[in-house]
């Protein structure tokens, strides 16, 4: 009978664990794929078309009639301020969210006609904080990989200069850095984000604030090793420092979810706008 009652609560948790799990399966999925058009290849141009997206429940669209044509292989940063519509745009562009108006044309097809799945091969991220799991160095690079040498990882490592600090930890590799990457600072565990995205060789970059919150050190590290990531890839950059986005092909100046200004950092100095503004207000 005492073991019984210990077993109780064990017993307890183990059914709401059950009906935990049977609410998530009954949920409706949030992406339909079946019989979409996969995605073999692609060389990462987008266009926007009269794009317009508003949350449930929300006032106003996040972003509203937003028109920008992206080139294969160009750096686009979005800047603006905080609710302008630049993650909603990154989102967009990764295919978490859908229009609600407009269309979004992957190498002139309609996104909405292929299997966002497929397409998410092709697709890296770089996070403002890098989620990294309880495990190796080696398992957090090669996440979601079969079978990736050791020779694949370094290389991915050295690239995201990583390399030299993973060479000095006892276990190398093997070295576990706990949960949600407690054992290495925060440089570091942006440098394992870089080399994760690296390694996937991606055709579409995404980088949502992946330099924030650094010291000066780490942010020039993580900066060196981005720009050797962004060589030829499609590549949307969301920066609040605009100092990390000067040399981006093209700049996109957002406010309310409407385009602003558009241009290099050159021409937006000077032009008497939201840029300038910005730019001005950063550099007392």
């Amino acid at each position: 009978m005492t073991a019984l009652l210990n077993l109780t609560p064990i017993i307890t948790k183990g059914l709401e664990s059950v009906r935990s799990i049977g609410e998530v399966l009954q949920e409706p999925d949030l992406e339909s794929n079946e019989g979409k058009a996969e995605v073999g290849a692609t060389t990462g141009a987008f266009e926007f078309r009269d794009v317009t997206f508003a949350y449930p429940d929300a006032a106003r669209p996040s972003v509203e009639h937003f028109d920008l044509s992206v080139r294969a292989g160009e750096t686009v940063a979005l800047v603006g301020a905080s609710g302008a519509g630049k993650s909603t745009v990154l989102n967009l562009v990764i295919g978490f969210l859908r229009p609600t108006g407009g269309r979004i044309e992957l190498d002139g097809v309609d996104m909405e006609t292929l299997d966002l799945r497929t397409f998410r091969r092709f697709v890296s991220v770089v996070p403002q904080e890098t989620i990294l799991f309880e495990g190796t160095i080696r398992q957090n690079v090669s996440y979601g990989l079969d079978e990736v040498s050791d020779v694949a990882i370094r290389a991915a490592l050295h690239d995201a200069n990583a390399l030299e600090f993973v060479e000095q930890l006892p276990a190398g590799l093997d070295t576990v850095v706990g949960e949600r990457g407690a054992r290495l600072s925060g440089g570091q565990k942006q440098r394992i984000a870089i080399a994760r995205a690296v390694i996937r060789d991606p055709r579409v970059l995404i980088l949502d604030e992946a330099t924030s919150a650094l010291d000066t050190r780490s942010e020039a590290l993580i900066q060196e090793a981005l720009q050797r990531l962004m060589r030829g890839r499609t590549t949307f950059v969301v920066a609040h420092r605009l100092s990390t986005i000067r040399d981006a092909d093209r700049i996109v100046v957002m406010d309310g979810g409407h385009v602003a200004q558009i241009g290099t950092h050159e021409a937006l100095l000077h032009t008497q706008g939201t840029y300038a503004r910005l730019h001005a207000v950063q550099a007392r």
